[in-house]
């Protein structure tokens, strides 16, 4: 996890782009994480590496898009991500690009896969495993979400432009800080999720959009978290979860999405969007729940996994796909 926060986030080597705001840093080399000259990590499966930009003779992929989780968080190396477990499980021998990147929102996955479709072979399937950050971001003011997402380190973004001197464009951004009362406003539990869900299946119409018409199957997960899998973890997770509440106190930020009422909302909303977009929806928390041995450690923190977790929610995963497919 140190590997991750010191060259993957905000103070770390991060690369500044346009549209999506960041991304991952390019030819990226350690022990734990690897990128190729586009920042994308690369995936391992059956003594052979590739990624978006290093995937000599594959002329044929499937894709695993999303935030954090599916970059991979949380693993030891490459070879123990969702992509990675994907390729290195999946019966059908079709290798899975990763496509995850870090601290996105929808939004920005989806301009992510836009801006970089064109370097992708023919693709079989796209497995969108999203939904948590459009939830946990929805809870910020207004001024910060706008009409199509707040996104990680916005805050600072709006005071840096709104403190600049203005010109024609920069003044579009807000030109500085709203009145106190509309800054300190936040969204009530329903409105958070009614934003949340809106702004996904929107993005998702998107998504329909670019699958149709790559002839690529397309299906939604909704990632689970922690506490929606289970009250109370293992000894090796709640040891964790209370180290990372001393330092970022999760739980008080997100407390309200956490619970079941939140979860089976926030699903109830996807799964009833998805079928309007005739986009396929599988909501992975109950398989988790009915087939998670009691001692077995899933998370490494309660969005990411551990490497035997990774694995594990990979099975399962294309044990889903498959069924789903009849």
């Amino acid at each position: 996890m140190r590997a991750y926060s010191e060259e993957f986030a905000d103070s770390g080597n991060i690369n500044w782009l346009p549209y999506t705001m960041y991304f991952h840093p390019y030819n990226y080399e350690s022990d734990v994480v690897n990128t190729d000259a586009t920042g994308f990590r690369y995936s391992h499966a059956r003594g052979s590496r590739y990624s978006l930009g290093d995937r000599d003779g594959i002329d044929e992929v499937r894709v695993i898009a999303g935030s954090s989780t599916v970059f991979g968080i949380g693993a030891s190396a490459d070879r123990h991500t969702l992509a990675s477990r994907l390729s290195e499980n999946d019966p059908r021998a079709v290798p899975w690009i990763n496509f995850g990147g870090r601290s996105f929102n929808s939004t920005q996955e989806m301009i992510l896969f836009s801006l970089n479709r064109q370097h992708l072979p023919k693709v079989k399937e796209i497995v969108l495993f999203s939904g948590f950050n459009d939830l946990g971001l929805a809870r910020l003011p207004a001024r910060l979400r706008q009409e199509h997402g707040a996104f990680f380190m916005c805050n600072d973004f709006f005071d840096a432009m709104g403190g600049r001197k203005q010109s024609r464009f920069s003044s579009w951004f807000g030109g500085g800080r709203k009145a106190a009362e509309e800054e300190g406003k936040t969204p009530t539990h329903d409105e958070q999720i009614d934003y949340a869900a809106r702004l996904v299946l929107r993005n998702l119409a998107n998504w329909r959009a670019m699958a149709n018409d790559m002839g690529a199957e397309l299906t939604f997960v909704l990632q689970p978290l922690a506490n929606w899998v289970r009250k109370t973890g293992t000894a090796e997770e709640e040891a964790l979860f209370a180290e990372l509440e001393r330092k970022g106190r999760f739980a008080e930020n997100y407390g309200d999405i956490l619970e079941e009422d939140a979860y089976r909302a926030y699903r109830d909303r996807l799964r009833s969007g998805t079928q309007d977009l005739g986009v396929r929806f599988i909501d992975i928390v109950p398989q988790i729940r009915q087939s998670l041995p009691e001692d077995f450690w899933l998370f490494v923190d309660r969005i990411h996994f551990t490497d035997q977790g990774h694995d594990w929610m990979a099975n399962l995963l294309l044990k889903a796909l498959l069924q789903e497919k009849g």
